[in-house]
């Protein structure tokens, strides 16, 4: 009885921490200019809700790359619960000029909502220049901010060369 009196308690706690964070739909690209010949990432992250029914948008003036890509994450820090589903894409601009990304959507509780609209600025690149883009992703590698001091391990030693030796040769 104590065990299922627990878990009920346990079960609501987690609920009620769930229940206090705002539902949020978002848009993020980590460039709004872009060289042409070139692609930029565009990710549509839902926070704090179960969504379905995710719709991406046209995407008129641009190539897909890659993408779909989903990914979601959950945490539970002091109480304090979020969590987050994310979908990306890749995307290369077909022409030089100003272009919008038009709103994507998903159903939350029986609600869809929105993303606001992007506008993305294609310039020539008549160098051809690639860039590489940055990731949206805050925790890409959580190892990369840390340093650990490790030292280079030194090259090996290399064999010292070898002195040929001479044959005696006998003439029969």
């Amino acid at each position: 009885m104590k065990k299922l009196l627990f878990t009920f308690a346990f079960t609501l706690g987690f609920l009620f921490c769930f229940s206090q964070n705002e539902v949020k739909f978002t848009v993020e690209v980590n460039t709004d200019s872009i060289l042409l010949g070139n692609h930029f990432e565009v990710s549509f992250t839902l926070e704090n809700g179960k969504g379905t029914d995710f719709r991406a948008p046209e995407f008129e003036g641009f190539n897909i790359v890659g993408g779909p890509n989903q990914s979601s994450s959950f945490s539970m820090v002091n109480g304090d619960v979020t969590q987050s589903q994310s979908y990306s894409f890749y995307l290369e601009p077909k022409d030089i000029g100003n272009y919008y990304i038009e709103p994507a959507s998903i159903e939350v509780d029986g609600q869809i909502i929105e993303t606001a609209p992007v506008e993305i600025i294609a310039v020539p690149n008549p160098d051809g220049i690639k860039q590489t883009p940055k990731s949206n992703r805050r925790n890409e590698s959580l190892f990369r901010e840390f340093d650990f001091g490790f030292p280079t391990p030194p090259e090996p030693p290399t064999p010292p060369a070898m002195k040929k030796k001479k044959r005696k040769t006998y003439k029969l």
